[in-house]
């Protein structure tokens, strides 16, 4: 299955949210952010990126392709069965940045407004370390997850996937239809002490693509109890209450501007 469907219970629905994932999470690790949309009368389709089966051995242009026919599965699912709903997507980290992809693919931009967590279209230095074990992918190696337990897929990350990733990142360093992502209001929220997105490298990716109507911001107010995994900021208890009703505020108050 591609997607599956939160509708609200709203009589009058106020769009509809495309709602994806990060590497090695659990597509329901998303459900409490899908919770706020649902109660404020957002219908959401929550996309599974693994939907494909096992990537240890698949070659990186297959993985992306899968990621790529799941976001646009869902975007087609979504346009027929609500077609005269707004159409906005919300994605964190390789859902985030799989949603940029698809968005620069498109003759026409196919959703209204955006909100991305985490995307990765820069990488911190230590990140991008891991380019030099992708040889390694051949031999379907695995690298162990930072992501707590609860949230992650499988204990460790195929570093076929990490390819993949690398090459969704090369592949929107320039964009192809910038003018796609310009007509797309977007917000980005990460945190500036992420272990894996450089904030000011995709403040510069940003403006390097001439993205005006999109805006960049850390997150603000984290407050979570001991050491956090800080690439993680879709969970209320990853990083506090005060900044969990500031983002998802955000969110709502984002969408909300169309419809």
């Amino acid at each position: 299955m591609t997607a599956t469907l939160f509708e609200t219970p709203a009589d009058h629905p106020r769009g509809v949210v495309l709602v994806s994932h990060g590497l090695n999470t659990r597509p329901d690790v998303m459900d409490d952010l899908i919770g706020v949309l649902v109660a404020q009368g957002f219908h959401c389709q929550r996309i599974s990126l693994y939907r494909d089966g096992p990537t240890r051995r698949a070659s990186p242009s297959a993985i992306v392709d899968g990621w790529l026919g799941a976001v646009g599965e869902a975007h087609a699912e979504a346009a027929r069965r609500y077609p005269g709903l707004p159409l906005h997507c919300l994605g964190f980290s390789i859902g985030a940045l799989v949603s940029i992809r698809y968005l620069d693919l498109q003759p026409t931009p196919p959703f209204q407004r955006a909100f991305l967590l985490a995307p990765p279209v820069a990488l911190t230095r230590p990140a991008r370390l891991v380019r030099a074990l992708t040889p390694l992918r051949r031999l379907g190696a695995v690298l162990p997850s930072a992501a707590p337990r609860a949230v992650r897929a499988r204990r460790g990350t195929p570093l076929a996937e990490y390819a993949a990733l690398l090459e969704t990142i090369a592949a929107v360093e320039h964009l192809s239809h910038a003018e796609n992502l310009a007509a797309v209001p977007t917000r980005v929220v990460l945190d500036e002490r992420d272990e894996l997105v450089s904030l000011p490298g995709v403040a510069r990716w940003v403006r390097a693509n001439g993205l005006r109507s999109w805006t960049v911001e850390p997150l603000a107010d984290r407050r979570s109890a001991g050491r956090t995994y800080k690439h993680l900021i879709v969970l209320e208890d990853a990083i506090g209450t005060t900044a969990w009703t500031r983002l998802t505020g955000a969110i709502v108050a984002h969408f909300a501007q169309v419809g």
